[in-house]
């Protein structure tokens, strides 16, 4: 029964597909969508402005530089009786010992600057990347 109904049904849609034909978009559709969305992206310029403005910083520099140089020049500090600290035992650990010895040997200080250059150079390029992908 519901075989004979599918049947019935793939007939059906098979006829109305040949009756119908196919529509296709006018003559330069793409052309015309893509410059209405380029208009609207020319109109709706995104200006950067940071979070925290110049004179923001500025006062904030201010700030911190006035309350250094009060504490600097106005307070006399008072002596400060404080018992003396020692760090001996930092220098009877094991570990220190054993820190001391240790002398890299020349292809890991190479690979250790060959690292540090590589990542010289891949943060700017990477940076370049990022700022490319958002505005695309």
């Amino acid at each position: 029964m519901k075989e004979n109904e599918n049947k019935e049904l793939e007939h059906l849609v098979a006829k109305a597909m040949r009756k119908s034909t196919l529509e296709t978009p006018s003559f330069q559709f793409t052309d015309k969508v893509m410059a209405a969305v380029n208009a609207q992206q020319q109109s709706v310029a995104i200006r950067y402005r940071p979070l925290i403005p110049k004179y923001i910083w500025v006062a904030i520099t201010i700030a911190i530089l006035s309350v250094t140089a009060y504490l600097w020049f106005l307070i006399q500090p008072a002596p400060l009786d404080l018992p003396t600290l020692s760090f001996d035992f930092m220098k009877n650990n094991s570990i220190s010992k054993e820190l001391t010895v240790f002398t890299p040997s020349k292809i890991t200080g190479y690979a250790v600057m060959l690292l540090a250059l590589m990542l010289c150079v891949q943060i700017p390029m990477l940076k370049r990347y990022f700022d490319k992908r958002q505005f695309v």
